[in-house]
């Protein structure tokens, strides 16, 4: 039963009928990672679709030089690992739990017998496709045309839409990651976040706390990201 009330908490699930709900929940499997443990790396074999129960997870790609860049964070909620279920081929990012992580896992072969009763299925992953495309797609502009404080003020606005908590003072991010992490995610040196971040403290556009930021000027940090 908690398996059912998860996935209909799912938006790729979330209508369909009861039987079809029940019947993916006897072929879930549950999965735990420890924090930091890699679920998958890029290239490996896909073969199965991904719903996160609890935690958060990041997904990174490696330019270059060997740098991690993470492209999104996913939360309770989301699922992922649908790009090589639709298509059998390989994973195309790495995905790591950044704290401890509960998820349910189900099969390609399970899954795939869905979309011939409820096509909706397909579409709705082809939307989520396209949300996380147009992701990248700012994502990389981001990485080639803003500076330092743009790319962190952007970052910024994206966690404050994505798991920003309203306070008396202002937006409250409560991160379940480092500052080198956040690093990763902005796309620039730790020392360079750390400057930023300072400056911007000073500025009184945030207050800085132990793995929390708090957000004073939000219009300031819209600015910013637009610059």
């Amino acid at each position: 039963m908690l398996k059912e009330s998860l996935l209909r908490q799912v938006s790729l699930f979330s209508d369909l009928p009861d039987a079809d709900l029940k019947q993916v929940a006897s072929v879930a499997q549950a999965r735990r990672y420890r924090k930091q443990e890699v679920i998958f790396h890029a290239h490996d074999t896909g073969t199965t679709l991904f719903i996160l129960k609890s935690g958060t997870v990041k997904i990174s790609a490696t330019d270059q030089s060997g740098r991690e860049i993470i492209l999104k964070l996913l939360y309770p909620g989301d699922f992922f690992g649908e790009m090589a279920l639709l298509d059998g081929q390989h994973r195309s990012s790495k995905v790591t739990a950044v704290e401890p992580v509960e998820a349910l896992a189900i099969q390609r072969d399970d899954f795939l017998r869905l979309p011939r009763r409820h096509p909706d299925l397909l579409f709705k992953m082809l939307l989520t496709l396209c949300r996380r495309l147009r992701h990248t797609d700012e994502k990389v502009k981001s990485l080639v045309f803003a500076d330092a404080y743009g790319k962190v003020a952007q970052t910024l606005l994206r966690l404050m839409q994505e798991k920003g908590q309203r306070g008396k003072d202002g937006m409250v991010l409560d991160l379940p990651f480092s500052q080198e992490e956040l690093a990763h995610m902005v796309g620039i040196t730790r020392q360079t976040l750390s400057r930023v971040l300072r400056d911007y403290q000073q500025a009184g556009v945030l207050k800085l706390g132990k793995r929390r930021i708090l957000i004073l000027d939000e219009a300031r940090i819209q600015r910013e990201a637009l610059c």
